[in-house]
């Protein structure tokens, strides 16, 4: 038996509940692929993991789901910064949001969100997303191994 892939993820997430409902759903996969999440808890930290030029031994996140509004730094603010750096601008970035307002889809988009998914209303389809992600930008796509 091979050992199973392992991908990092990095959630963006300012709700300690729902950050614990992400972090379960991501734990309780099957047994070829190995989530490894980070946590940033608002912008401000989240920005800090991936600028981190002192820590070239921490790799950087192969997906990041991240929440649009956040404190002290926006979402949208995260993406725009992210996706303007030449080295992070190719990690794929789920919006995860629970507002799913026309002007926040078309501004995630604009700043080159990769997808824009609205935050469900219970664990079930919290799960079916998941498996979701995983199916398709795991299985079916290849994901770019960003370096420091």
């Amino acid at each position: 038996m091979s050992s199973p892939r392992v991908i990092r993820l990095l959630v963006v997430e300012d709700s300690p509940g729902y950050l614990h409902l992400v972090t379960n759903a991501f734990s309780d996969r099957g047994e070829e692929i190995r989530w490894e999440l980070t946590v940033a808890r608002d912008g401000q930290e989240a920005l800090a993991l991936l600028f981190d030029e002192e820590n070239t031994n921490s790799p950087l996140p192969d997906l990041i789901l991240l929440d649009w509004n956040l404190p002290k730094v926006t979402g949208s603010e995260v993406l725009r910064r992210l996706k303007q750096d030449r080295k992070l601008r190719r990690i794929p970035v789920l919006v995860f949001s629970t507002s799913d307002a026309e002007g926040d889809v078309h501004a995630a988009y604009d700043n080159h969100a990769n997808g824009y998914i609205t935050k469900p209303g219970n664990t079930e389809a919290l799960a079916a997303i998941v498996e979701t992600i995983e199916r398709f930008w795991i299985t079916v796509a290849e994901l770019p191994r960003a370096t420091r």
